[in-house]
């Protein structure tokens, strides 16, 4: 129960502030531990950050490879890639364990110069799934996958950002709606050139 409750406290506070920004005095002091409790399971910030980290990357390459299991099953990519995108905004938005993981990531890729790993899955997964979409009939082949597999991500990597400084409407419910724009331009069924 303490490692869960030091876990969940650090998550909390990477995903504010990253991990530069995190220090253990506050992640006990949300835990209402001691820092001799919290080294009982976890010898250092590295550490605590290392396990979000890892809990992050399975949870998504799990949902980038049922993505595509899924569409190769079902033969129906356009619903596929709308689930795929609600269920990453949502976990984004809800489940601060993945929020936070995912955030180290991008800051440790920031840090490095290079291009997070994982946003170059998701582009890859989201190309494969509109490939398999232009294959079927159910998108439109007029544009290119991969342009349009970097614009999904970039609404689904935006839309934290947009929806803090606008209305209230959280980061799920954005993608949502701009989902709704976007698939009857995408969709051979949703008419149009």
């Amino acid at each position: 129960m303490t490692y869960d409750l030091v876990l969940g406290a650090a998550a909390a506070e990477f995903a504010l502030h990253g991990f530069a920004g995190t220090n253990l005095a506050d992640i006990t002091a949300r835990t209402g531990l001691t820092k001799g409790a919290l080294y009982g399971h976890f010898s250092s910030k590295a550490d605590l950050a290392g396990e979000l980290t890892r809990s992050f990357e399975a949870a998504w390459a799990d949902a980038l490879a049922t993505a595509v299991g899924e569409a190769e099953e079902s033969g129906t990519a356009l619903p596929v890639l709308r689930r795929l995108l609600l269920d990453l905004a949502r976990r984004v938005s809800e489940d601060v364990p993945f929020a936070a993981g995912l955030r180290l990531v991008m800051d440790a890729a920031r840090a490095e110069g290079t291009v997070p790993v994982h946003l170059d899955r998701l582009c890859g997964a989201v190309a494969l799934l509109i490939h398999k979409g232009q294959e079927e009939g159910s998108f439109r082949t007029t544009h290119p996958a991969e342009p349009l597999a970097r614009l999904v991500v970039a609404l689904l990597v935006g839309a934290p950002a947009v929806v803090t400084a606008a209305d209230g409407t959280g980061p799920a419910e954005l993608v949502s709606e701009v989902w709704d724009v976007l698939e009857p331009a995408l969709s051979v069924a949703g008419g149009g050139g």
